[in-house]
């Protein structure tokens, strides 16, 4: 009787701490930039869909579910600490570099960097432990 609880309990256990992967946690971040200026336009979700391509290797169809996939975790999420966290751990800091380039893409995409998508690049620029140098460098760099 008591295998069979921890057999349950342990199942369950697993299912509550499924940790999303590195390429999700990234296309969440990104769509927190997208939505940054609270309208995202569908040549910013085209800019997504077509990094995801590019720098994740994916085929369209994938990086169209990973972008829908992400837009839903990103609506349900009041925090995204254990997304920069996965980064954070997973992540070389020159391939931080390239997701803070991929972030300032998206903000540009539609020819208009709001100042909340500026915001919104900064700070995830700070909590994934970049440089400001390198804020800077990737906010030039994508022009």
């Amino acid at each position: 009787m008591m295998n069979l609880f921890k057999k349950i309990f342990k199942k369950r256990d697993h299912a509550v701490n499924k940790i999303p992967n590195t390429n999700l946690s990234c296309a969440i971040l990104l769509i927190e930039v997208s939505y940054a200026d609270f309208n995202i336009s569908d040549i910013e979700i085209n800019s997504i869909i077509n990094l995801f391509v590019e720098k994740f290797n994916l085929s369209k169809k994938d990086a169209e579910w990973l972008n829908e996939e992400a837009k839903s975790l990103h609506e349900d999420a009041s925090c995204l600490r254990k997304y920069i966290k996965i980064i954070n751990e997973n992540y070389s800091n020159l391939q931080k570099k390239d997701l803070i380039n991929m972030a300032w893409q998206i903000a540009r995409a539609d020819n208009v960097v709001d100042k909340h998508e500026e915001h919104r690049i900064r700070k995830l620029s700070e909590l994934l432990h970049l440089n400001h140098s390198d804020f800077i460098k990737a906010k030039i760099n994508t022009k």
